[in-house]
C-alpha cells in the first residue's frame, strides 16, 4: 500500500504533511476525571454485555514479548523519533478514540497487537489524512486496494475513512498478505507499504542471484526500506518507554468511540448541537461521511461519555434503531457488512495473557483455528477463493453452510486458514 505520509515529519509538525487542512484539536482528547479502568454494562439488541477496558497502550506494553534487533536501520529510525519525544507523544494521543477498537479487532483475529502502530505511521491516527497518492483514512487505503477489499466509496460515504470499515479491510489485507508470505510479518509489512507485487519481484530477483530472501536482504523502494525499521523502532520505544523517557498516552475509555445505529439521515451539525461537541470533532470521528450527513452504513460514532445522552435525544425523534453499541462488543449488525465477526468473546483485563503471535516471529501460527472474513468481489468464484487461500471448495461450503458453489459480489465468507484440509 503506497503511503507518502512520513511519521518522522508528522512528529515534527503534526499535521503538516496532510492535505485535508485539518487542524489538530486538543478538545477531541480532553481528559475526564474518571478512573483509567472502566467497568460498564450496556444493552444492545436485547443482550446485556459487560466489558472491562484499560489503557490500550499499557495493554499493548504487556503484550509485546519480542526482542527488536539492533541494526543500523532500526537505530537510525529510533534516533529520529527520539529527537522529538513530545511530538511522538502528541501523535500517539490521537489514537485514543480509535485504538480500543483496533486492538480489540486485532486480538479477535489473533493478530499481533503491535499492528495497531500502523495507523500511527500511516496517518498519525487521523481519519481525515490524505496522501498525494490519494491514500486516505487511518490505514491509508489507495482507491484500487479499497475496491479490491470491498470498501464502499461513493458520493456520500468513503469507507476508507470509516473506523469500522477500514479496520475490517486492513485486517483482511494483513491476514491475506501474511498468509501469502508464509507468516513472515516483516515481508507482510513491506508488502502493506509497497504492494505485494514489488516485494515478490524483489524476492525473485534475490532468488535468481542466489541471495537471501529475508526482508533485510531485499532491494525495495526507499520508503519501504524505512517503513519496517520505523515500525520496529516504535515497538522498541513503546516496550522500553521508561528507558527512552517517553510517556505513553494516558487514554481513557470514556473518550473511546461507540456506535449509534441510525434509522434516518441526520446532519453532523445537528448532532453537534445535541451533544455540545465541536462539529470538527464529529467530522473527524465520522470522517467516512463526506457530505457531513449520516448516510450509507447509518452508524454514528461518538465518544462513550456523550453516547447515552445523545441517544435519548435521538430516540425522542425516532432517529435510532438500537441501543448504544460499544465497539468492543461483538453484536450482530446487519447494516455493517464490513465488520469482522467472531464467536470469541474478548475482554481487556489486567491479566498478563501474552500472545504467541508476533511480527518478529516468522511462520508464527496460532494453535487452533485462524478465522478470517472475506467479502466476495467482482470476478470471484469459490474456485479462485479456495486457490487463493489454499483450502478446499468443500471446506468453504461447510464453513458457510452453503448448499451450492454460487457466490455473488458482496457475500461474506468465513475461511479457516490453519484448520483447512490439505488440497
Amino acid at each position: 500500500m503506497k503511503k507518502l505520509l512520513i511519521f518522522t515529519v508528522l512528529c515534527l509538525s503534526l499535521s503538516a504533511c496532510q492535505n485535508h487542512g485539518y487542524q489538530y484539536n486538543n478538545s477531541v482528547y480532553k481528559k475526564s476525571n474518571s478512573k483509567s479502568i472502566v467497568t460498564s454494562s450496556i444493552k444492545s439488541g436485547g443482550i446485556s454485555h459487560t466489558s472491562v477496558t484499560q489503557n490500550p497502550w499499557q495493554f499493548m506494553l504487556t503484550q509485546i514479548d519480542v526482542k527488536v534487533p539492533e541494526n543500523n536501520r532500526i537505530k537510525a529510525e529510533r534516533e529520529r523519533l527520539l529527537r522529538n519525544p513530545q511530538g511522538f507523544e502528541t501523535v500517539a494521543l490521537r489514537s485514543e478514540p480509535y485504538v480500543y477498537y483496533i486492538i480489540n479487532q486485532l486480538r479477535k483475529n489473533d493478530l499481533p497487537v503491535e499492528l495497531a502502530l500502523i495507523p500511527l505511521i500511516e496517518s498519525a491516527y487521523d481519519p481525515l489524512a490524505t496522501s498525494p497518492a490519494q491514500a486516505a483514512g487511518l490505514w491509508q487505503f489507495v482507491p484500487i486496494t479499497a475496491k479490491e477489499y470491498g470498501i464502499k466509496q461513493n458520493s456520500y460515504f468513503d469507507g476508507r475513512r470509516d473506523l469500522i470499515a477500514s479496520t475490517s479491510s486492513a485486517i483482511s489485507l494483513l491476514q491475506n498478505l501474511n498468509n501469502r508470505f508464509n507468516g513472515d510479518w516483516l515481508l507482510t509489512l513491506a508488502a502493506y507499504n509497497a504492494g505485494e507485487g514489488r516485494v515478490r519481484k524483489a524476492i525473485e530477483k534475490n532468488q535468481a542471484n542466489g541471495l537471501p530472501t529475508n526482508y533485510w536482504s531485499l532491494d525495495l523502494p526507499t520508503e519501504t526500506m524505512h517503513y519496517v525499521p520505523k515500525i520496529l523502532a516504535i515497538i522498541d520505544v513503546v516496550k522500553n518507554n521508561k528507558r527512552y523517557g517517553i510517556k505513553l498516552p494516558d487514554c481513557n475509555y470514556e473518550n473511546s468511540l461507540v456506535r449509534i445505529d441510525m434509522s434516518k439521515n441526520i446532519s453532523l451539525a445537528k448532532v453537534a448541537k445535541y451533544t455540545g461537541l465541536p462539529l470538527n470533532d464529529l467530522m473527524t470521528y465520522n470522517a467516512g461521511y463526506v457530505q457531513q450527513k449520516v448516510n450509507g452504513p447509518f452508524h454514528l460514532l461518538v465518544p462513550y461519555i456523550h453516547a447515552q445522552e445523545l441517544f435519548k435525544k435521538l430516540k425522542a425523534e425516532n432517529l435510532v434503531v438500537n441501543q448504544v453499541t460499544e465497539l468492543l462488543q461483538d453484536v450482530p449488525h446487519t447494516n455493517m457488512p464490513f465488520e469482522v465477526k467472531s464467536t470469541t468473546s474478548i475482554q481487556y483485563s489486567a491479566i498478563d495473557n501474552r500472545k504467541t503471535n508476533s511480527i518478529l516471529t516468522a511462520n508464527a501460527k496460532s494453535n487452533g483455528k485462524k478465522q478470517i472474513t472475506y467479502q466476495v468481489k467482482v470476478g470471484d468464484n469459490l474456485y479462485s477463493i479456495a486457490q487463493n487461500y489454499r483450502v478446499k471448495i468443500t471446506d468453504i461450503l461447510q464453513w458457510n453452510n452453503l448448499k451450492n458453489a454460487r457466490v455473488q459480489e458482496g457475500d461474506i465468507l468465513t475461511i479457516n486458514i490453519v484448520d483447512a484440509n490439505p488440497i
